[in-house]
């Protein structure tokens, strides 16, 4: 499992709060070292305010920052997208300029937040400058089209070197660019309005460029310059490199939304579900190598140091819902209870008159714990088995019920599915080709005491296998909403996993996306259930941004105690 560190969690959580203090977006937030708006990723922001910058030695941390925020309390992301141009050169003029225009029109007030973005916008430039990234003629009239906008609507100058570089460009195209800079501090205050202008600018060096390039007979040349270039600056423009997936298109309202991604569920087929198995892990396992499995785990936790009266304390209180305030009556202080005034009357020196407004709590939540038994899983099962096991005791005993489950493939490369469509002619997309396998480790209905050899099976090696991760996450949620008062209670579905779905032979006959996106279509499906938190831990990098909620997985001394320490404090910030 990659490891994420709960001090990188909690960096991450102090910068989302500091973006969210200033731009008054309550849904901003930093996931994975990716920004989140609305529960979706930021998929459009200038190259200098890239949150990667900040593992640099040049970046101004706070500068970046409050870039971010200002972006977002200045400007209308929807307006912003629907006046966004195709290309790599024009979409990265058209975002640049745009974060110069919510730059120059902070607040006077913020002097300090002002100082911040400018310090942070000259760093990136005198960066891609000492980088060599004015070496190519279109690295250069980037760097001047971008000082030039700058020095006009922020009135401020640029360092002298950085003047001297960008001067004989500034001068060849002034004659063009000057009456476009009048207008554009003229409009700042009206996105749309200088946005027309910014089309005419990015006009104008488009111009520029294929000018140049008509000029230049090799295209070798054409290419290398304008390859170099771009790879000084790292951008992407928002329409590249998406992963195609149906629920991400536009949608007038939720219903169409919903329907959108039943559509692409059911876009994901089955081959052959003859061959699945649903089946409790343990009766898969010899009694005498279960006890071994056992005896195996128990040691694990007891060297583990873990202060489970603490920890089941701080759950208690994390999944605690407070109930209405109830009077409690014949106390002995508080508000003279009426009903007892002849008793007053007669017996003044009775203790038991009066009442108080009591506030109680109660813990109504149940949790799914989803386990990924894929091979790469396999070295870290034992791990694994003692934070599972630990997490359900602690939750038992703080009152929350909880069910273990976990999923693979009966078999390698396909199984029997495979061998029937390689048999009956490999015809195109056949859909899922392998054995499912879901393993139940512990029920709703078992408690933690009789149910510890089933999570045990947890180090079998046997059951690590390939992983179908889109179809256990719906039948782990279909499982948890099949319960008994599933709308009145707070139902969390912990997924622990290491990575995108693999199965071989599915793969390679549907294409490298098939398995991925129906878990990505499975996540949505889960995020649009009321009452049902998802959350993953040990995620992936390459699907950290599709999960709403994740857990950190550190792999310190200590591990065990330490990992339900930092997912309580990480849980905390679950929404009521």
């Amino acid at each position: 499992m990659q490891t994420q560190t709960h001090q990188d969690f909690e960096q991450q959580q102090q910068y989302g709060a500091m973006i969210r203090s200033l731009s008054r977006e309550k849904s901003a937030q930093i996931r994975d070292w990716q920004l989140f708006h609305n529960t979706a990723p930021l998929e459009s922001i200038a190259p200098h305010l890239s949150l990667e910058n900040l593992k640099t030695s040049w970046a101004y941390p706070r500068g970046v920052l409050d870039g971010i925020a200002l972006r977002l309390r200045h400007s209308d992301a929807a307006l912003h997208t629907s006046l966004a141009p195709e290309g790599m050169i024009e979409s990265l003029i058209f975002e640049v300029l745009e974060q110069i225009r919510v730059e120059s029109n902070c607040p006077d007030e913020l002097k300090g937040c002002r100082k911040n973005t400018q310090t942070q916008f000259i760093a990136w430039m005198q960066q891609f400058i000492a980088s060599g990234g004015v070496e190519g003629s279109i690295g250069l009239l980037l760097v001047t089209i971008f000082s030039t906008v700058w020095m006009k609507l922020n009135s401020q100058p640029i360092p002298q070197l950085m003047q001297d570089i960008v001067e004989a460009t500034r001068a060849g195209i002034a004659q063009d660019m000057g009456p476009l800079l009048v207008k554009l501090k003229a409009s700042r205050n009206n996105q749309e309005e200088y946005a027309q202008v910014v089309h005419e600018v990015i006009s104008l060096a488009s111009g520029l460029i294929a000018e140049e390039y008509r000029n230049n007979p090799s295209i070798r040349t054409k290419r290398k310059n304008q390859s170099a270039t771009h790879l000084k600056i790292q951008w992407v423009p928002p329409h590249a490199g998406k992963v195609a997936v149906d629920f991400k298109s536009p949608a007038s309202n939720s219903s169409e939304q919903h329907l959108l991604l039943k559509k692409s569920l059911e876009k994901y087929h089955v081959y052959n579900s003859s061959y699945d198995s649903e089946s409790e892990a343990k009766k898969k396992i010899r009694p005498a190598q279960l006890a071994t499995y056992q005896d195996q785990l128990n040691q694990e936790i007891a060297k583990q140091n873990i202060p489970w009266a603490k920890l089941i304390r701080i759950y208690q209180q994390i999944f605690s819902s407070q109930l209405p305030k109830r009077w409690q009556t014949t106390e002995a202080e508080g508000l003279l209870d009426r009903r007892y005034l002849i008793r007053a009357a007669t017996s003044p020196l009775q203790p038991a008159l009066h009442k108080q407004l009591t506030t109680t709590s109660k813990v109504n939540a149940k949790t799914t714990l989803l386990i990924d038994c894929s091979g790469s899983m396999k070295e870290q099962r034992v791990k694994i088995a003692a934070c599972v096991d630990s997490l359900v005791r602690i939750l038992e005993q703080a009152g929350i019920k909880t069910e273990v489950l976990g999923y693979s493939t009966s078999s390698w490369q396909g199984g029997r599915p495979f061998k029937e469509w390689r048999k009956n002619g490999q015809l195109p997309n056949p859909g899922r080709l392998n054995e499912r396998a879901h393993w139940i480790f512990k029920d709703f209905d078992t408690n933690w005491r009789r149910s510890r050899a089933g999570i045990a099976a947890l180090l079998r090696p046997e059951i690590y296998a390939e992983s179908i991760d889109g179809e256990a996450l719906i039948w782990a949620a279909e499982r948890l909403q099949k319960t008994n008062n599933y709308h009145q209670t707070k139902n969390l579905l912990i997924l622990f996993s290491d990575g995108c779905p693999m199965d071989r032979a599915t793969i390679e006959a549907n294409g490298e996306h098939f398995l991925k996106n129906h878990l990505i279509h499975a996540i949505k499906w889960c995020e649009k259930h009321t009452n049902l938190y998802l959350w993953g831990c040990g995620i992936g990098e390459e699907l950290r941004p599709y999960f709403p909620n994740r857990l950190s997985w550190d792999t310190e001394s200590g591990f065990t105690a330490k990992c339900l320490m930092n997912w309580a404090k990480e849980l905390k910030t679950m929404k009521h």
